[in-house]
């Protein structure tokens, strides 16, 4: 009787732990899959056999451009294919505000498997690295809050 008890605490804490790294966003909902970017990874230097950097600038856009992230911001995509199963790892800096941008991992386009965005006042960058992921297609969404700038980034991405 007094194990059960004590499994169950182990468990509550052991999930009060892991999710207190959560930030205050809000669910999100999957979006239309946006028009292929103006560029790509293949376009970009190669760092690696599965590894790409990009600089470039995000923005401005104009009206007539279709919007991402449940239709609200301009997005640029990414599109990229994962040939085994293993790690996606993505460093995002940029010139200007700190949550000016945010980024978003679809499998195949279409299932959100990751968002993030740079801590409230900390720099303008995001890291981050999803251990094991499986072989696929890919796309990265550079999402843009201020769609009337011209945002400087610079993006590492490995996998």
């Amino acid at each position: 009787m007094y194990g059960g008890r004590l499994a169950a605490t182990a468990l509550s804490l052991a999930l009060a732990t892991s999710c207190g790294g959560m930030t205050d966003l809000t669910p999100t909902a999957a979006s239309e899959r946006p028009p292929a970017s103006p560029f790509s990874l293949t376009d970009a230097p190669v760092s690696s056999p599965h590894g790409r950097e990009l600089e470039g600038t995000i923005g401005p856009f104009d009206a007539g451009t279709l919007p991402c992230f449940a239709n609200l911001f301009p997005c640029e995509t990414l599109d990229f294919t994962l040939p085994h199963e293993g790690p996606i790892e993505v460093t995002l800096t940029w010139e200007g505000h700190a949550r000016a941008l945010f980024v978003q991992l679809y499998w195949e386009g279409r299932w959100l498997a990751h968002e993030d965005v740079a801590p409230r006042g900390g720099p303008s960058q995001i890291s981050f690295l999803r251990p094991k992921m499986e072989a696929n297609d890919y796309q990265l969404r550079i999402v843009t809050r201020e769609p009337a700038l011209a945002i400087p980034f610079r993006l590492v991405l490995s996998y």
